[in-house]
């Protein structure tokens, strides 16, 4: 429960204590205890520039504003699971799916022989005896995973540009579901790859 007194829908005062709020007007010229009216937490909100209003009046966010705000927390959201990405390889355990990772690969690739085989750390900092052949799997693999994250990347920034509203905006969830989103589009590839075979 909160008291207040509004004008145009904004409130002038509100407090939750109304002897406090009572103690205020002597130093508020025209205001007067009949303008006070009690209101429900349901009846108010918060503006976005921190003023209360009744209830459906609080002015919005510019739409653009809050879109911009979205792509840089989808932005924040790429990089970081670019960093920490990983994958389940073909090959039999998880690797790590980074551009560092990549980039180890292909250096071991360059300077292996094709009979040879070398010791290979994987995501769960286990080590495994791999080949020449194996490492370009697990490449392939990486690179395909990073597909995956550009696409889901690409997919959320659409849905952020087609939001007509703040409202619509909140409700697309980025740091957990970008990587969601790109093991399910993985997966449905893999699953849509797997049927055709079969047919």
């Amino acid at each position: 429960m909160k008291y207040g007194i509004v004008e145009n829908h904004k409130f002038i005062l509100i407090d939750d204590d109304l002897q406090r709020l009572k103690n205020t007007l002597p130093f508020m010229p025209g205001l007067k205890e009949t303008d006070i009216v009690s209101y429900e937490d349901s009846e108010i909100e918060q503006g976005h520039d921190g003023v209360w209003y009744e209830k459906g009046h609080a002015p919005q966010r510019p739409l653009e504003e809050v879109k911009t705000e979205k792509l840089a927390e989808l932005e924040t959201a790429f990089a970081r699971a670019s960093q920490e990405a990983h994958c389940t390889s073909s090959v039999g355990f998880e690797i790590d799916a980074d551009e560092i990772a990549n980039r180890n690969i292909e250096g071991l690739v360059l300077v292996m022989q094709p009979e040879q085989t070398t010791l290979f750390r994987a995501y769960d900092n286990s080590f495994h005896e791999v080949t020449r052949e194996q490492l370009e799997v697990m490449r392939k693999e990486i690179i395909i995973n990073s597909q995956y994250l550009y696409q889901a990347k690409w997919t959320m920034e659409a849905q952020i540009q087609a939001a007509e509203t703040a409202e619509a905006l909140d409700t697309i969830i980025i740091t957990e579901a970008l990587v969601e989103l790109a093991d399910s589009l993985k997966a449905a590839a893999s699953e849509g790859a797997d049927n055709a075979e079969t047919v």
